[in-house]
């Protein structure tokens, strides 16, 4: 999807990949996070690139240099990633985010928080529409009770919940993520058990809406 099918205040995310590959647009802003296996020539109008951690299926340095090329955007990444990316992207395109670290994109924000993943210096970001629709990005973090705080604070619209993959992720714990952000939605992704996180969710936090996507399909929120 486009952002110019987009109007003000709506967002269109779309799942790029099986792990945490996320496209996310606003009116004008696009923002791609963890592009590992993906069709680069199906990438385009990028703004920045969003780099969660260094782990295989997050970071893809040639895919990251070769879409940095072609759009020119920013490159925004956790200090293991931006050691690992210095050598291929130019330095004045190159940010290295820690946790409570905020950027701005034309009027949208990013802000990069804690992750709880057995990698260097892991990040989750919560990424803010011009118009103030936010949009929380777990990686593949295990939930946390600090969660808790984040989503009050950014009172997340849509949150990704990761549901397997990784030791101690599961439909559950991607339930529970969605307990503790208190999104209007949440998205499961990182895992393919969707209808038990569907059915934990709706025990768990039966507050929360749900929306199933796979690889290629949009949101388009609200």
């Amino acid at each position: 999807m486009s952002a110019s099918s987009l109007t003000r205040g709506e967002v269109a995310l779309t799942l790029v990949n099986s792990y945490t590959g996320v496209v996310i647009r606003s009116p004008h802003v696009g923002i791609l996070v963890d592009p590992v296996d993906i069709d680069i020539d199906k990438i385009s109008n990028i703004d920045a690139i969003l780099i969660t951690h260094e782990h295989i299926h997050h970071l893809d340095e040639s895919i990251v240099a070769d879409i940095q090329s072609n759009s020119g955007c920013v490159v925004i990444a956790d200090s293991a990633s931006f050691g690992r990316l210095s050598a291929v992207v130019p330095s004045n395109k190159l940010k290295e985010a820690h946790v409570k670290d905020e950027f701005q994109l034309e009027e949208a924000s990013v802000v990069a928080e804690k992750s709880s993943h057995p990698a260097a210096e892991p990040l989750t970001y919560i990424i803010t529409s011009e118009d103030g629709v936010s949009v929380f990005h777990s990686s593949d973090s295990a939930p946390f009770n600090e969660m808790a705080d984040i989503g009050r604070r950014y009172q997340i619209d849509i949150c990704l919940c990761s549901i397997g993959l990784d030791s101690g992720l599961s439909p559950k714990s991607g339930a529970m993520i969605a307990r503790l952000m208190r999104p209007k939605v949440a998205v499961p992704y990182h895992g393919e058990k969707t209808k038990e996180f569907a059915s934990a969710l709706s025990k768990i936090a039966p507050h929360v809406k749900r929306r199933i996507l796979r690889k290629g399909e949009t949101l388009k929120y609200p």
